[in-house]
């Protein structure tokens, strides 16, 4: 789990976590120079449960802290969650029932709900809605960071092929490495959790950078598209129209976005957002 400034979250996050330790060899936080009562927060639980442990990365990034976490990490599967991620019952048996079960994946993923968020109880309809009409376990190409898993042996092959650039998502870049050795993911029904909808109140100009990092993900592998450039554009305009409302109706806090949008190296980014679909948009707010 890398942690940034998650004093707010932290204890709700452990706290489900710790509810199915059992079957949980050791829970990893990786604080990334947080500057809030985060590594207080995890060393306190770490007193009191042998089994969480607390890691420091110096360098700033949550590649990087995702990369000492795995690292660290002895088991022979690696689950991996965000701070704000509280994962449901029974996450840990769907993902090693699972692994146990499907030889031929390396990789698993869920379903992703909100909390705190005025939009959760009609996206939690969604959500159940679209995995009523799909297999309860389906090959997915790219899996979120928030509720994620891998096998320890193909973490291993990929290591040396993920991206350290901390203006890509690198849950995508990962995803997108697995794909390449042919190794597939998978997106099962049971593997639950529930997420905070802080990042549907960051600000749209803001949130163009996040949709930038998307692009330049998938550009860095050689995969970006016209059908790619559309989506995540309809995606911003859609942010920037709920934004204002959501900004009212929240109670949560915004959140700084877990990618770099200084000194990208590649021009392969989303220019294109910039077209008159968001211009209007954004004249709305």
């Amino acid at each position: 789990m890398p942690a940034f400034d998650e004093s707010a979250h932290m204890r709700e996050c452990l706290d489900a976590l710790l509810v199915q330790r059992e079957r949980i060899h050791e829970i990893i936080v990786v604080d990334n120079n947080s500057t809030d009562d985060t590594a207080t927060i995890v060393a306190e639980y770490a007193r009191r449960f042998p089994k969480v442990v607390l890691l420091r990365e110096s360098e700033r990034g949550v590649v990087h802290a995702r990369n000492t976490g795995f690292d660290h990490a002895c088991g022979s599967v690696i689950g991996r969650i965000d701070a704000d991620t509280r994962v449901q019952a029974g996450w840990v048996d769907s993902v090693l029932d699972f692994f146990d079960r499907r030889l031929d994946y390396v990789a698993v993923t869920g379903p992703i709900y909100l909390y705190d968020s005025p939009w959760a109880r009609p996206y939690r309809a969604f959500v159940d809605r679209s995995v009523r009409n799909r297999p309860s376990e389906q090959w997915v190409s790219a899996a979120s960071g928030n509720n994620f898993a891998i096998r320890r042996s193909a973490w291993e092959a990929v290591r040396g092929r993920t991206s350290l650039r901390t203006d890509l998502h690198e849950d995508i870049d990962l995803s997108l490495c697995l794909n390449k050795l042919g190794l597939r993911i998978a997106q099962i029904e049971p593997m639950r959790v529930e997420v905070s909808g802080r990042r549907l109140l960051t600000p749209p100009l803001e949130y163009r950078h996040y949709v930038q990092s998307s692009y330049r993900t998938w550009a860095h592998h050689g995969l970006a598209s016209g059908w790619l450039r559309r989506l995540l554009i309809s995606d911003l305009v859609l942010h920037t129209v709920h934004w204002p409302l959501t900004r009212i109706l929240s109670s949560c806090e915004s959140r700084i976005l877990p990618v770099s949008h200084s000194g990208a190296s590649t021009t392969s980014d989303l220019s294109e957002i910039r077209d008159e679909s968001y211009a209007a948009a954004a004249r709305r707010r």
